[in-house]
């Protein structure tokens, strides 16, 4: 098992297989961004449902490896008041939550819950 971030032995051995067989830039999410890239292209030109299925879906699999998952955190608190924040980053900025009327302990909950967040996030 490896380290979070850190390949291990098996997918350093497969990428240095891959090099030696494609060249030695060869890297295989730039490879899956350039047929992600080609299957757009066709499925603009051609007007297919199928090709734009086939577009979307590479592109989601690209993002995958590029973009943090969009994740909801759900607080509860004693009265049953629910407060629930969805971050949403698609530039590399984060939103700030927004708590209207919340009451003070709820809102210090929120605000550590999100502050936990972005430091699992600069880790």
């Amino acid at each position: 098992m490896s380290r979070l971030g850190i390949p291990n032995k098996n997918k350093k051995f497969l990428l240095a297989r891959l090099q030696d067989m494609y060249g030695e830039s060869f890297h295989p999410i730039l490879k899956m961004a350039e047929a992600a890239s080609k299957l757009d292209y066709i499925a603009e030109t051609e007007a297919d449902v199928t090709a734009l299925n086939a577009a979307v879906n590479a592109w989601s699999k690209v993002a995958e490896y590029t973009e943090p998952k969009l994740k909801a955190v759900e607080i509860r608190a004693d009265e049953g008041a629910v407060v629930a924040i969805q971050r949403k980053r698609f530039d590399g900025t984060a939103i700030e939550a927004e708590i209207v009327e919340v009451d003070p302990v709820v809102e210090a909950i929120v605000n550590a819950a999100v502050d936990d967040d972005e430091d699992e996030d600069e880790e």
